[in-house]
């Protein structure tokens, strides 16, 4: 599987004090990385394992803006979801690298992880039994507490420290519920896309930072292979060599497509995960951000209200969802709408909306294919005043 290699080579026989009333480098932090610092006790461990006489302090953004990529040096540290930190660290080469800080991090959890996995397997029901992610995780929660001591000897439980309980909670949830070591980029809305090419570093899309490297890495191609198999499993869409490209969507509405084997990647298996905001950017965002200006804002408005025809074109990755997203809010409200997609992506704020999705042969005999033409068949029946048809990728 995937592992985290960090930029900066770090001394693992040190022993970190934790202790903020005798720490040297605390007072040397910027405000906000000291309040952070002294909140996670993670975060504090990382920044004492960098080579800050290398690459200096980082700075601490609460919160990116746009005008951040300007910098001439990125150096710095920003919160995300789920109480994780990124740090982008500097590198002298093409990219900078993008370096998630997780509770699991800093605490070795080799010894104790073989044992509570172990362990798990007696819980098998009571977690099979969840329907929900939410199900999920407090089953998994609650054998956890059954399994492990926090300090102090318990009978048969595994005895660990308060802080490698912490860890090994977020460990277990990230890779049981959770889409692993990819889970922290999925929860930062700053990122746009996610791709693996193979053997070698995950590379990521920034919104702000643009192309960034991942600490991330595949060191074989077995491990590469292993990944995407379980990705697959994941979303239950598995990949096979008589099956070896996969589409599909996750939970969180990311668009994620999936190639197996050398057969047909010369590199090897690889995925790119295209993610989506949970809102989608207002037509003012966009011109805020450039994409257009005001003028062609109101001609398309005008354009949207006559019912006349529109077709938005463009080069991959230039933001042909987005600008459809944001325009649909130039549809009147009363009006009935059918999305056609191969892949679901549009987001239409109107009640009175139908999402329809092409379905392809093969996964199931019994299920017969179901193409655009056919969903724009049954669409004119259905009497709608709008009709979206999604990214267009076949021989129509």
């Amino acid at each position: 599987m995937a592992l985290v290699k960090l930029p900066f080579a770090h001394d693992e026989t040190s022993v970190f004090c934790g202790n903020p009333a005798t720490c040297s480098l605390l007072p040397r932090l910027s405000k906000g990385l000291r309040e952070a610092c002294l909140a996670n006790n993670f975060l504090h461990e990382y920044v004492h394992w960098l080579p800050l006489d290398d690459i200096g302090i980082p700075d601490y953004y609460p919160k990116l803006s746009r005008n951040l990529r300007d910098l001439e040096k990125r150096n710095l540290i920003y919160p995300t979801k789920g109480g994780l930190f990124i740090h982008v660290y500097p590198d002298k080469g093409e990219r900078d690298i993008y370096v998630t800080i997780e509770p699991c991090l800093t605490i070795s959890l080799d010894d104790v992880l073989p044992q509570v996995e172990d362990r798990l397997l007696e819980f098998t029901d009571q977690i099979g039994q969840a329907e929900t992610e939410e199900e999920k995780e407090n089953a998994l929660l609650t054998a956890l507490d059954s399994i492990v001591s926090r300090g102090g000897r318990n009978g048969s439980r595994v005895q660990i420290s308060p802080e490698e309980f912490q860890a090994l909670k977020y460990r277990i949830l990230r890779d049981k519920v959770g889409l692993g070591l990819l889970q922290p980029l999925l929860l930062d809305p700053n990122i746009e896309d996610i791709s693996c090419a193979g053997l070698g570093p995950i590379f990521i899309e920034h919104k702000v930072f643009r192309s960034l490297q991942c600490s991330i890495t595949f060191s074989t191609e077995e491990e590469v292979d292993e990944f995407v198999i379980w990705l697959g499993e994941w979303i239950k869409r598995p990949v096979t060599v008589r099956n070896p490209i996969v589409d599909a969507v996750l939970p969180d509405g990311s668009r994620i497509n999936i190639v197996y084997g050398t057969d047909i990647s010369k590199r090897g298996s690889n995925f790119t995960i295209r993610k989506f905001s949970d809102t989608p950017l207002s037509v003012l965002e966009l011109i805020e951000f450039g994409t257009l200006d005001y003028t062609m804002a109101a001609y398309l408005s005008f354009v949207l209200e006559e019912g006349l025809n529109v077709f938005v074109v463009g080069a991959t990755a230039s933001g042909k969802t987005t600008l459809l997203n944001a325009i649909t809010t130039f549809i009147l409200p009363d009006k009935k709408i059918i999305t056609i997609e191969d892949t679901p992506e549009l987001q239409v704020p109107h009640k009175n909306w139908i999402r329809e999705v092409t379905r392809g042969g093969g996964r199931d005999e019994r299920a017969s294919a179901v193409g655009m033409f056919d969903l724009l068949k049954a669409a004119l029946r259905q009497r709608p005043d709008r009709i979206i048809v999604g990214e267009i990728r076949g021989e129509e």
